[in-house]
């Protein structure tokens, strides 16, 4: 296994997906402190959907796999990581939490849908990466008649 960090190979064209991973390890890893040591918020919201506290360490370890995996080149499966995870604490906010969590002003609500977008054009964008690499991989050799047969169809 060849784990890479991200920066091993940076190109100015990788910005497109490296940002997005940056700003998904930031947010995930900033929330971390808060759920492992127990503070008043996160056990609060725990007790609200009646996980805590083996749900919190859970998640919190959880979210560290991601974190770390985004700053790998196996950043794939942190996105997808993260991409679940944030997608059932949103749910539980529709659900259960609501929008404003302990007149937090709606942060952790902001903080999870951008996570959400961040994360899914991560996906996208290996999956469209992937593509092209197949499909840069065909040949296609056609002489003028042939073109302009297809075209005309």
């Amino acid at each position: 296994m060849n784990i890479k960090p991200i920066f091993h190979s940076f190109e100015t064209r990788d910005l497109i997906h490296i940002i997005p991973r940056i700003i998904v390890a930031i947010i995930l890893a900033q929330t971390l402190p808060f759920k492992f040591s127990g503070a008043e918020e996160s056990v609060w919201i725990f007790e609200q959907i009646g996980w805590e506290p083996w749900g919190r360490y859970l998640i919190a370890s959880i979210e560290t796999c991601a974190t770390l995996l985004l700053l790998t080149n196996y950043y794939i499966f942190g996105a997808i990581i993260s991409l679940s995870i944030i997608s059932a604490a949103n749910f539980l906010h529709f659900t259960k939490l609501g929008f404003i969590v302990n007149d937090d002003g709606g942060t952790l609500f902001v903080l999870s849908i951008i996570v959400i977008f961040c994360s899914l054009w991560i996906v996208l964008y290996w999956n469209m990466r992937r593509v092209d690499q197949k499909v840069s991989s065909f040949e296609l050799e056609w002489d003028e008649e042939e073109e302009e047969e297809f075209l005309k169809d």
